[in-house]
């Protein structure tokens, strides 16, 4: 049974929640960074300007420092205070709070972060002031900054979790209604076995992926109802074809075995016994030449088609020279015809072909063979001059036991198995056969095989 934990829902969810608190993590760390850059550079910008300001203010004067305080005024409303010290080290003015302080170490052009006694931090930076030997110190406090920073990083704590778990209860919602379809056709599925292949999933909703999935296995199930349906068909048949030479094989032992018969009349029950197991031997052959079309190619040699079907037609017309039937082979002089595949299954469509002509046609007729090139292959045809096929039978006559004409049948011989064997050939090389006929003139069966 599934795990309720280890389900495509649950995994989509996780995956969701997961890439979303990546992204979180990214955006929020990468967010912070921004900021805390931009608070750094307003600090050292506004620090930087207020030491240029204190430059431009400040009159030193026989070693007396005058700083206005009409300019100091605009640098302490902006939380900015500062020292004003001599080469010596000593402080000479303060700005600010700055008399209450005590002065930190820094060197000209110095950018530096320090902590006062009281814990607070500030950022100080130096510079000279014009081109004498005093210098000034200013500095303004980080402590909004730091508790902004501190702000920022609270709320994005607090919202990541909202988020995420938002991001779960929406990807459960989503995630259900996006897998619901695929719950129904697998409820739907689970009806579906060998009694009920006639059971469609029929999924309606919008053309989507799952839609589509559904109808490819509606198509599969059309398939496989197809297949089944001919199986069935083909038991039946090879059932009834079995079960009727076995009556007459049991009616004649039955016979024999009532009462004594001299030697001719059991010599000529034999023989009909013999006929039956004849008839047996070569449906079952048949039926097994049958299954093994559905296998793979055994070879894949290079075939010479020409010369294959001129040898068949020498064969067929010595076989078929008291009923006078003529083959010929029309193909052009040096015509090169080569295909790749199993010589003998080739040779066994060939010959089912040329035998269903010969069989259904008159005596002192002719049975032609044509080869013509194609734009991916050829195409071989097999013409006979007989009695044709109707056009209601045309649709039928590579099915599996089909016969358009069974009393015929049995007089030939036929099982119906021969043009569906040599049509289960052609597709094994990756071609087919057509038929066109005409009743009472004739019927053109016609192989198409691919270059390879």
């Amino acid at each position: 049974m599934m795990n309720k934990f280890n389900t495509l829902r649950v995994r989509l969810v996780l995956w969701t929640v997961l890439i979303n608190a990546v992204l979180l993590v990214v955006l929020g760390g990468g967010g912070w960074v921004l900021l805390q850059r931009q608070q750094n550079q307003e600090l050292n910008d506004t620090l930087k300007l207020t030491a240029a300001q204190l430059a431009a203010a400040v009159d030193v004067v026989d070693g007396r420092v005058d700083v206005p305080a009409s300019d100091t005024e605009t640098l302490i409303e902006r939380g900015v205070f500062g020292w004003v010290i001599d080469s010596d080290g000593v402080v000479r003015a303060t700005i600010g709070r700055a008399a209450s302080l005590q002065l930190p170490t820094a060197s000209p052009s110095d950018l530096a972060d320090v902590q006062l006694n009281s814990g607070e931090p500030i950022r100080i930076y130096a510079d000279r002031l014009g081109e004498s030997k005093n210098m000034v110190v200013v500095g303004i406090s980080r402590q909004s900054s730091q508790q902004a920073l501190q702000r920022a990083l609270l709320a994005f704590s607090i919202a990541v979790p909202l988020v995420l778990a938002a991001s779960a209860i929406g990807g459960l919602f989503l995630s259900s209604r996006a897998l619901s379809p695929i719950a129904a056709i697998t409820s739907q599925a689970r009806c579906i076995s060998h009694d009920n292949l006639t059971e469609r999933l029929a999924l309606a909703g919008p053309h989507d992926e799952v839609r589509e999935l559904a109808q490819t296995f509606d198509e599969m199930l059309d398939r496989l109802q197809s297949a089944f349906e001919g199986e069935q068909r083909f038991t039946s048949d090879a059932s009834h074809e079995l079960r009727t030479p076995l009556g007459l094989l049991k009616v004649q032992i039955s016979l024999a075995l009532t009462r004594p018969r001299d030697a001719q009349a059991l010599t000529q029950m034999m023989q009909a016994m013999e006929g039956d197991v004849d008839r047996m031997t070569r449906l079952v052959e048949t039926m097994l030449s049958l299954a093994r079309t559905g296998e793979l190619l055994d070879q894949h040699l290079c075939v010479d088609v020409v010369g294959l079907l001129g040898g068949l037609a020498d064969q067929m017309q010595a076989a078929n020279a008291i009923r006078r039937i003529r083959f010929s082979l029309d193909a052009s002089s040096g015509l090169d015809v080569q295909v790749r595949g199993d010589p003998d299954r080739l040779t066994q469509l060939f010959l089912n072909l040329l035998d269903n002509a010969a069989k259904y046609s008159p005596d002192d007729s002719a049975v032609s063979i044509g080869v013509k090139p194609q734009a991916a292959g050829w195409a071989i045809t097999v013409a006979d001059t007989g009695i044709g096929i109707a056009p209601e039978h045309l649709a039928h006559v590579f099915d599996r036991f089909y016969r358009t004409d069974a009393s015929r049948a049995r007089q030939t011989g036929g099982i119906g198995l021969g043009l569906a064997i040599a049509q289960a050939i052609a597709k094994q090389h990756g071609g087919c056969i057509t038929v066109q006929s005409e009743m009472g003139a004739g019927s053109v069966f016609t192989v198409w095989l691919p270059n390879r």
